[in-house]
């Protein structure tokens, strides 16, 4: 039972959640500045932020955030800068389905958004999903694909997952600890406790899970408020257009695709990552794509002039990102809005 349910993390959360010793801006304060804004000023924020699951501030919480702005401070921007592709999309999501906006930041704890990420136990993507579990979820894997890349897929999956976690347990802390090892631990944890808060079990989760949840609060912080410590979101141009996505009706070639829009093939990949192939696979199941803003017109060309070889009804227009930046407000990472106009093309 725990196998089909464990999303396992990245090794460098195994092994403490710990981000490398890269280099960047460093922080604007001194050694005792920032003494006094890890045992005040920090957990003071903190606290008063309003988040759906109960925080609380101590050694492990202090000692990731110290993790994210020193350390770790250059891959800290660079995850920041990736989320202008994909925290729309884990919006989008959740507020469909009525969920905290919040769990958005489980992805860059799981792989620091790299939806290529995986652990040495065989968990893959940006939500870390073991085989088991995406086979539980109907993601598929196979020489063409492998659906826990895919931004789209693995965000319904795990929506669906968390969505169910819920409803078993009507407690966000005790649904992240569940989504990390199990909900079968979980409920040992309760009954052999008597207690129902995810801080009195805590002590009885594996290792991994006591560290989960502070890790998290830790994420988020940052991620809320990273300006304050002079980080700046970091990536590739191609990570900051806004985007258009496409449910695929049919077998395309994904270099004929990059060629009509213009496209290197390599930047196709990036934005298409569950594609193991140069080629989008159709057994009756659609699939997404994702095109950067701008390619429309090539795309749409492109698909007439298929479909008056293959069937009419090719790609449909299911999604359009516009991302708006503000620069300069602390605490504010991205505003991102996401339309359904559901015209065929």
């Amino acid at each position: 039972m725990r196998a089909l349910w464990t999303t396992a993390t990245l090794s460098l959360l195994s092994l403490g959640f710990e981000a490398p010793p890269l280099h960047s801006a460093p922080l604007p304060f001194d050694k005792a500045g920032w003494a006094c804004q890890l045992s005040f000023d920090i957990p003071v924020r903190l606290l008063r932020m309003d988040l759906p699951f109960e925080v609380e501030y101590n050694p492990e919480v202090q000692k990731q955030i110290d993790n994210y702005l020193r350390p770790g401070r250059r891959e800290t921007e660079r995850m920041l800068g990736r989320s202008a592709l994909y925290f729309p999309i884990f919006e989008y999501y959740l507020r469909a389905n009525g969920l905290p906006e919040e769990l958005k930041y489980i992805p860059l704890l799981e792989s620091r958004l790299r939806p290529e990420a995986a652990s040495p136990v065989g968990a893959t993507g940006l939500w870390q999903f073991m085989p088991s579990t995406a086979e539980h979820y109907k993601l598929q894997r196979n020489d063409y694909l492998d659906s826990r890349m895919d931004p789209f897929r693995s965000t319904e999956a795990a929506v669906k997952m968390l969505s169910q976690l819920y409803d078993d347990f009507g407690d966000w802390t005790l649904v992240l600890a569940a989504y990390n090892c199990g909900p079968g631990r979980v409920r040992s944890a309760l009954r052999r406790s008597g207690c129902t808060s995810y801080w009195d079990i805590q002590h009885l989760l594996p290792k991994q899970t006591q560290r989960y949840l502070p890790a998290l609060i830790a994420t988020v912080y940052v991620a809320r408020d990273y300006a304050r410590y002079g980080l700046k979101p970091r990536a590739g141009a191609l990570y900051q257009r806004p985007f258009q996505v496409f449910r695929v009706h049919s077998a395309l070639q994904l270099d004929e695709i990059a060629r009509h829009c213009q496209l290197s093939f390599s930047e196709l990949q990036r934005l298409n990552p569950g594609y193991l192939q140069d080629y989008i696979p159709y057994e009756g199941a659609a699939h997404y794509l994702i095109l950067p803003e701008g390619t429309y017109a090539r795309f749409q060309q492109y698909i007439i002039k298929k479909s008056r070889k293959d069937r009419p009804r090719i790609a449909v227009a299911v999604l359009d990102s516009r991302l708006r930046r503000a620069p300069g407000q602390a605490g504010e990472l991205l505003a991102g809005a996401l339309q359904q106009p559901g015209g065929d093309i």
